[in-house]
């Protein structure tokens, strides 16, 4: 199974006036997503599958991706990305996708959550990786056999040119 990581684009600073599930992203976050959606395009980076967070800036990033990268599906909110998942979580809702059929899933989340859940599936320590907004990390997981995990590459957006 390839699964891709898309930590969401870049969103609103927090404060104590909004709660953090409802920042919204700004231009910026809004250009990283328009960007990479070219870069996916120009390489024929197509979702199969796409799964996104509740909350608010990683829908828009989904919803974005969706809008701008031709073929690409909507992306189906799930809570068991939201923030704070844990990595055993969501590495079983993968495993479940990919008894399913699954074979090209995509999510778009949060740090730490995507950074700890990559490192359980490579069996390594989250202090080695560094994922950053609107970034995309892909990896091809094997369920059947433990350990299995391998990382294909990983790209921040900055370099999506």
């Amino acid at each position: 199974m390839l699964i891709t990581f898309l930590r969401h684009a870049t969103a609103q600073e927090h404060t104590q006036a909004k709660a953090d599930a409802d920042r919204a992203l700004t231009d910026k976050g809004i250009k990283q997503v328009k960007r990479l959606a070219a870069f996916c395009e120009r390489n024929q980076l197509i979702p199969g599958n796409l799964f996104c967070s509740p909350v608010l800036r990683a829908q828009q990033t989904a919803d974005l991706l969706h809008a701008y990268l031709p073929g690409c599906p909507a992306a189906q909110s799930t809570d068991w990305l939201a923030i704070g998942a844990a990595p055993h979580q969501i590495g079983e809702q993968l495993n479940l996708l990919a008894n399913r059929g699954g074979e090209d899933i995509w999510l778009v989340g949060h740090e730490p959550d995507f950074s700890e859940c990559i490192a359980q599936l490579l069996n390594t320590s989250a202090d080695v990786l560094c994922i950053k907004k609107a970034s995309l990390t892909r990896l091809e997981v094997d369920f059947e056999s433990p350990h299995s995990a391998t990382l294909l590459w990983s790209l921040p957006c900055a370099l999506m040119r």
